[in-house]
């Protein structure tokens, strides 16, 4: 009986003790914890905040530098156009210029079975008209309308054809679709030509205009009345995608 005393009053003393003198002690370590846990939920939460902010400013930047670049392309273009008609018109003071471009994108290929047909996403204007395609600066092919939709004649296409000059003396010739290649042909025979002369569009066709960089010339063929020449086109449409259309040269 006196044994049970002693216990129940040592136990009400280590209560009193932890109530009066370990209550604080005990409370400080949790306390530490627990803010320690909200300081790096808070922190986590901004970091996750951050990156979304940072993700989204970016996705911003880029549509701006996209759309940006889609117009100095579209300058550039212009701009050998224009370079083009002032030498005509500082010479015969040519009428009043104002060619104009659209952006379209392809959409699909025409035939799986054939890389040089696509079709854009694109409204015919004149269903009698040919427009030129411009891919990253240079010549891609050509515009006609089948089935009421546009239909993009690429480069490797044997029925791409317009008409191009060869080298700095703008020898004449029509450029047509040859696979990897392109040949001109109808170059007058005493004309003179040579390897690596840069070939260009010539604008007599109103397909394109004068200007726009096709390729180089790669080998030269001679024939009885007229002399042919292979080119490398510049342009690589591998995979389609955005595409400037030449409405008016």
């Amino acid at each position: 009986m006196i044994r049970n005393r002693y216990f129940f009053i040592f136990l009400l003393i280590v209560l009193l003790l932890i109530k009066y003198n370990y209550n604080d002690y005990l409370k400080k370590p949790v306390l530490n914890i627990t803010l320690g846990i909200k300081t790096e939920y808070i922190n986590f939460i901004e970091s996750i905040q951050n990156f979304v902010q940072k993700h989204i400013d970016q996705e911003k930047n880029i549509q701006k530098l996209q759309n940006e670049v889609a117009k100095l392309k579209k300058a550039a273009i212009l701009s050998s156009a224009f370079a083009s008609r002032l030498r005509s018109i500082l010479q015969d003071k040519s009428p009043m210029y104002n060619p104009e471009l659209n952006i379209t994108r392809a959409v699909s290929y025409v035939d799986l079975a054939n890389y040089n047909r696509v079709w854009l996403d694109f409204k015919i204007l004149n269903k009698n008209k040919i427009y030129g395609l411009v891919y990253q600066g240079y010549s891609a092919g050509i515009v006609t309308e089948k089935n009421n939709r546009a239909l993009g004649l690429l480069q490797g296409d044997e029925k791409c054809i317009f008409s191009v000059y060869i080298g700095k003396t703008k020898v004449p010739g029509v450029i047509f679709g040859d696979k990897d290649d392109m040949i001109v042909q109808y170059i007058p025979g005493w004309m003179k030509i040579k390897k690596d002369d840069e070939v260009y569009t010539s604008g007599l066709d109103n397909i394109f205009f004068e200007g726009i960089k096709v390729g180089k010339v790669t080998e030269i063929i001679k024939e009885e009345s007229y002399i042919s020449a292979i080119v490398k086109p510049y342009a690589k449409v591998k995979v389609p995608g955005y595409f400037h259309i030449i409405t008016k040269p």
